[in-house]
């Protein structure tokens, strides 16, 4: 972690320990590019500084494009990888204003091999260092940008990465660095069981969207194939567990493809799930994603509007609390399992 790599160096030089305080506040809370810029310093530290770790943001940046409310940015990593980073403008609503969403990479590829997502179609590549998980938040609040909240959803699994993901946790939410609420961080799993229950003890209060998809093991192991080891049952232990410890809400993100998963039965079963445990089932919402084209060796579709509208009319009349979730991005692949990182034209 870049922050404790300082603290040694400065301990090294036999500076004293303000020196790290100035250095925390320029960096997390001034969001300052280079060393060379932290004023409070002295030209000499500065210059060493520089020397010893280079540029404050480790990630380089190779392209960014925009879409109607979104921008994705295209970093590289030291080791040559690519990531990417999605910013998400949402207009305000009925129930809430304006707000500043960023969808945050927490591996290069992923090993999850999801059949629906583009992520999964490169492989693992590497994991995310803290420092390169956070740099991506600060590569937007460096050019002045304001984010209300913090997505892990793009590239990789973020329990797969637990230490680093964990830590990254820490840099975001400690008073002292980047000082953000644990309420406006969200991480979404397809349901890696340790890293939830490390969650509950750890950041109680972080978000957790479980990436479902199928009510059916049998099913969602064909185009899932995580599920193999952490089965649809054992996983709403885990998220009752949560809910109960927390009193949070879960999101339960599910992706309608056309004629696969958007049943009646599947309707209704996703419906048993939830209110198997009655103590728990009110603190459940879905949100209904439309299928977003990427490539695949499995050819999916959007469902039809009348089957969208047939599915939320069970799930409404069960009083499960759900939602169509805004559907933009999709025309610079910056959507729901698009995330790609242009390896194709690498």
């Amino acid at each position: 972690m870049l922050i404790t790599e300082v603290e040694a160096y400065l301990n090294e030089l036999g500076e004293p320990k303000f020196r790290l305080k100035q250095i925390q506040t320029a960096i997390y809370t001034q969001f300052v590019k280079n060393f060379s810029d932290i004023t409070t310093l002295s030209l000499s530290l500065r210059t060493n500084l520089h020397t010893k770790f280079g540029v404050i943001n480790s990630l380089k940046v190779l392209h960014s494009v925009s879409g109607s409310q979104v921008e994705k940015v295209l970093f590289e990593t030291k080791n040559g990888n690519l990531i990417e980073a999605v910013k998400l403008s949402y207009k305000a609503t009925s129930e809430r204003g304006a707000h500043t969403a960023l969808c945050i990479s927490t591996q290069s590829g992923c090993a999850m091999g999801c059949q629906f997502c583009a992520t999964g179609a490169i492989g693992f590549k590497q994991n995310l260092s803290a420092d390169e998980i956070v740099s991506q938040y600060l590569y937007f609040r460096q050019r002045g940008d304001t984010i209300d909240s913090i997505i892990f959803m793009g590239m990789g699994e973020p329990f797969v990465n637990p230490d680093n993901l964990f830590t990254s946790l820490y840099l975001f939410t400690d008073k002292n660095l980047l000082a953000l609420s644990p309420t406006r961080l969200s991480i979404s799993t397809v349901g890696i069981i340790p890293g939830i229950e490390r969650l509950i003890k750890e950041y109680p209060h972080v978000n957790l969207t479980f990436s479902l998809h199928s009510p059916f093991d049998d099913q969602r192991s064909k185009f899932m194939p995580v599920n193999k080891t952490y089965q649809i049952n054992e996983v709403f232990k885990v998220l009752d567990k949560y809910i109960e410890e927390t009193k949070n809400r879960v999101f339960i993100a599910y992706t309608l493809l056309k004629d696969f998963n958007d049943s009646e039965s599947h309707a209704l079963a996703l419906t048993n799930l939830i209110k198997t445990n009655t103590h728990t089932s009110y603190l459940y919402h879905v949100n209904l994603i439309r299928y977003n084209p990427c490539p695949s060796e499995v050819i999916f579709e959007r469902s039809e509007p009348e089957a969208v509208k047939a599915f939320q009319e069970i799930l409404e009349k069960s009083r499960i609390s759900n939602t169509l979730r805004q559907d933009f991005g999709v025309d610079i692949d910056a959507a729901c399992g698009q995330l790609y990182a242009t390896y194709s034209k690498k």
